[in-house]
């Protein structure tokens, strides 16, 4: 997708298993500095409101109103489809017109940071996403869009499954269904070698834990919540609720396998018999 060898896309939130002290030292400190003039004399050259976000960018955006049209009403689509309350406070986008003015901005302004292609980070404000143009970039502010929607309503979210909602929503609106370029691996790795069950991807804490298999794999898992059994999508739903209320609930993998026995089983015929 990137051209960069760089490692994909991350996020930093103040849940209690992502929290550092360093780094959250070092966003406290730059908050106010970020928002919204950081690192340019004169100010973002470009900035814009779309739904509830504020979009600033070191070039012209004129080429983008598509994407920022549709970003618009990305937050509804998201606490829509997951029966969760609107999301009300403004998420930040950050928004270069290269990798190399990203980096660069990154490691002045986080440098206990890891190097990602897009980075999305809250801790106590507001959330903000950081990316640059390159050939995944609507993808990427997706992704990262769809982190800082889930983290403005959910208190913490399990980080398989933050990464297999963002992995689904960062498609465009008409190609969720039946286009993600997961679709094809899935559907073999289910014929073949299986994919990481659910109960392993909840054990999962650190972003160094997910690979390429496990990003696409907790896609699949979103993917038959989302579009499988009746079953799995109520669980998924009182699940969500259950978090956004503060209300102690065993892990989701356990309350999808009380709900449907032979629950890898499940997921197989799911994808086995999905039309592309």
């Amino acid at each position: 997708m990137s051209t960069l060898a760089l490692p994909l896309r991350g996020w930093i939130d103040n849940s209690p298993w992502r929290h550092s002290h360093g780094v959250a030292t070092c966003l406290l400190a730059l908050l106010a500095m970020l928002l919204p003039a950081a690192a340019f004399a004169q100010g973002w050259p470009a900035e814009r409101q779309t739904g509830i976000f504020i979009c600033h960018a070191n070039f012209s955006l004129l080429d983008y109103e598509p994407l920022l049209n549709q970003l618009g009403q990305h937050e509804r689509e998201i606490t829509a489809a997951l029966h969760l309350p609107r999301a009300d406070e403004p998420i930040h986008l950050f928004l270069f017109d290269s990798s190399r003015t990203y980096r660069g901005y990154m490691a002045k302004h986080f440098p206990e940071l890891p190097a990602r292609r897009a980075m999305y980070i809250k801790n106590g404000g507001p959330g903000m996403v950081f990316a640059y143009l390159d050939n995944a970039f609507e993808t990427d502010v997706r992704h990262e869009s769809t982190h800082a929607v889930l983290h403005s309503v959910l208190p913490v979210v399990p980080l398989w499954l933050d990464e297999g909602l963002a992995e689904y929503f960062e498609a465009a609106p008409a190609d969720r269904l039946h286009q993600n370029p997961h679709m094809t691996p899935v559907k073999w790795e289910v014929r073949l070698t299986g994919v990481t069950s659910v109960a392993r991807l909840d054990t999962l804490q650190e972003l160094t834990d997910l690979g390429t298999d496990e990003y696409r794999h907790a896609w699949a898992w979103v993917h038959f919540m989302l579009h499988g059994p009746r079953e799995a999508r109520e669980e998924l739903l009182a699940y969500l609720a259950d978090l956004e209320s503060h209300t102690p609930t065993p892990p989701l993998s356990v309350r999808l396998a009380r709900r449907l026995p032979n629950l890898d089983r499940r997921l197989a015929e799911h994808f086995k018999s999905w039309k592309n």
